[in-house]
């Protein structure tokens, strides 16, 4: 049995599909805050609805599924909420993994795979691995690192490996983040777009490949904790993501510069280097970023 927390959100209802695919027996474990949208094919896979941070619950539910693995991916983590309710930030994403994490290991769980995220980094030009020093730039990133320290804590109890992911696109979004914004605008009819700042660069990776990433290394037997960047490697400003969509929809989109919606910290550049997964798992994402925008953009309606 796995168990998956957050498995009604974005990657998570990807993973819930993907581990059913792969014939395993699956729970999801999700207080139903966002649910992504057009789940009906996962809609037989049972269901908890638990806050994480209701720690009798939480063990309740531990304790009658008897996990062999727990993925765990329920946290909160679109950045404006997180510095608008950080009280709540750190308490979900701390004291609820705590929570995860003391509920799994009483209940023998063999292996407990942790979606963190680069954002822990510090900022830099390069490629960043997982040596790299860390120096978050908002609660959220604070509150993934903080989650971190308790899993490694905890990984005498049990394995743990630590999957720090970096921008993620694909169906279902769950937040308003950039793409799922942009997709917004286009579908109201908009061609200019208002955005805020478009010159960062990001490394964007499938819901696809990453929940695959999760399945192959929580495959892995180890001891201890481990860490691993989950990305692509390659990096894309929003402008070029933005000049990718154009192309694609063989529409010219422009934009136009909102100060309000610039956020207060934005790294320059979050780039992965991902030696270490491809060295271990022999694998590396194997879709490009018009690949998915083009899938994304059909989903959507905006071309056939």
């Amino acid at each position: 049995m796995d168990i998956v927390t957050g498995g009604l959100g974005f990657i998570g209802n990807e993973l819930i599909r993907q581990l059913q695919r792969a014939g395993r027996q699956v729970a999801i474990v999700d207080n139903e805050n966002r649910v992504a949208p057009q789940l009906d094919d996962i809609a037989e896979v049972p269901r908890y609805r638990v806050d994480i941070t209701d720690v009798q619950t939480l063990e309740e539910v531990m304790a009658s599924l008897q996990p062999e693995r727990v993925f765990h991916l329920a946290a909160i983590h679109y950045i404006p909420e997180c510095n608008a309710q950080p009280e709540r930030t750190l308490r979900t994403n701390v004291e609820g993994t705590l929570s995860v994490l003391n509920a799994a290991a009483r209940n023998q769980c063999k292996h407990f795979i942790f979606a963190s995220t680069g954002a822990v980094y510090h900022d830099a030009p390069q490629a960043l691995t997982e040596g790299d020093s860390i120096k978050p730039v908002d609660i959220y990133g604070w509150s993934k690192w903080f989650a971190e320290e308790l899993c490694r804590w905890k990984s005498g109890k049990m394995p743990v490996t630590i999957c720090r992911l970096f921008n993620n696109i694909g169906l279902r979004e769950t937040n308003a983040h950039i793409v799922p914004e942009i997709i917004h605008q286009l579908k109201n009819g908009n061609r200019t777009l208002q955005l805020g700042n478009i010159a960062p660069i990001r490394d964007y990776i499938s819901t696809q490949d990453t929940a695959q990433a999760f399945i192959r290394l929580g495959d892995r037997e180890h001891t201890g904790c481990e860490t691993f960047n989950v990305a692509t490697g390659k990096g894309a400003s929003v402008k070029e993501l933005i000049d990718c969509m154009s192309l694609i929809l063989q529409e010219e989109i422009n934009v136009t510069t909102d100060p309000s919606r610039f956020r207060e910290a934005d790294k320059a550049v979050q780039l992965a280097d991902i030696s270490k997964l491809k060295s271990t798992l022999h694998w590396e994402p194997a879709l490009e970023m018009k690949e998915v925008l083009v899938e994304l953009m059909k989903f959507e309606g905006l071309i056939s």
